[in-house]
């Protein structure tokens, strides 16, 4: 295996890509370091101290594969979330939580060409965790196609990997580990300089918009704070609503003016219409 052959592309992504947090500057060996033993290499981002770090994280990563083949030179280069916190990610993607994520990456990947596809398989380790895992696609479509029902198939193809995985490691008596993996983009091109740069721009440009998905906690956070807000809201709501029914008697007795009851009208509204809005959100 050459692993020098991706020196050349990786120092050509980190032009193109001008961003030193997705693709730090490094030197040659620390560019060997991040090539996998079954020949891919692992962008890994600046946050990380290695690949292994990098593996587990609860993120997304995009990462390219070089071989020849027929005397030709050839790249594949794909956007993957490839563990259980990551996919865990994409799945916000749906969330209401997320919205402006989730339009700005639809939009992205519909001004894509038809070149790249959305693949979702099975990781397999049968023997041992440390073992090179297989991959069975399940699901795949042409990622410039995204629309609401893709994005449910693959979460649907997620939860039954999923779920089957756990209920398999359960049945055996042996080591076993299935879990789902989401390639959002994948391609395989034959290797140039201009298609390169095309190509890997558009894979950061995906991770880029992956990378601002909110996380479970964050989205708990979310969740959890509006749920304060609502409850909070609901007991302010009922006591002016138990004012408002004495409005008439405070008038007789000169407990409170006419402006005072319409600005309590007015605050009964606003109250209402922020319940609303929150339930609605």
């Amino acid at each position: 295996m050459n692993k020098e052959k991706y020196i050349k592309w990786y120092r050509f992504a980190k032009e193109v890509v001008d961003d030193i947090l997705l693709v730090p500057d490094r030197t040659d060996k620390e560019i060997l370091e991040l090539v996998s033993q079954e020949d891919w290499l692992m962008f890994v981002l600046k946050e990380f101290d290695d690949t292994k770090e990098a593996k587990n994280a609860a993120v997304p990563n995009v990462f390219m594969d070089l071989y020849r083949d027929d005397n030709r030179d050839y790249c594949r280069i794909g956007v993957t979330f490839n563990n259980v916190g990551a996919v865990d990610v994409l799945k916000n993607i749906l969330s209401k939580y997320c919205k402006n994520e989730k339009e700005k990456l639809t939009e992205l990947l519909l001004s894509l060409d038809g070149g790249w596809e959305i693949t979702v398989s099975r990781k397999i380790k049968d023997y041992n965790w440390a073992q090179t895992p297989k991959y069975e696609v399940e699901f795949h479509a042409n990622s410039n196609q995204i629309n609401d029902k893709i994005v449910d198939q693959i979460i649907s193809w997620v939860n039954i990997i999923r779920e089957e995985g756990t209920e398999k490691r359960l049945s055996k008596n042996t080591y076993y580990s299935e879990t789902p993996s989401v390639n959002l983009l994948e391609i395989v091109f034959e290797l140039n300089e201009e298609e390169f740069k095309k190509r890997i721009k558009e894979a950061f440009g995906i991770l880029r918009v992956c990378l601002d998905v909110k996380s479970d906690r964050e989205i708990k956070t979310i969740i959890k704070s509006k749920e304060k807000e609502l409850s909070e809201l609901d007991e302010k709501l009922t006591s002016l609503k138990k004012k408002w029914l004495m409005k008439d008697k405070f008038l007789s007795l000169k407990m409170a003016t006419q402006e005072q009851i319409d600005n309590l009208e007015k605050q009964i509204k606003d109250t209402e219409d922020r319940i609303k809005q929150l339930k609605e959100e």
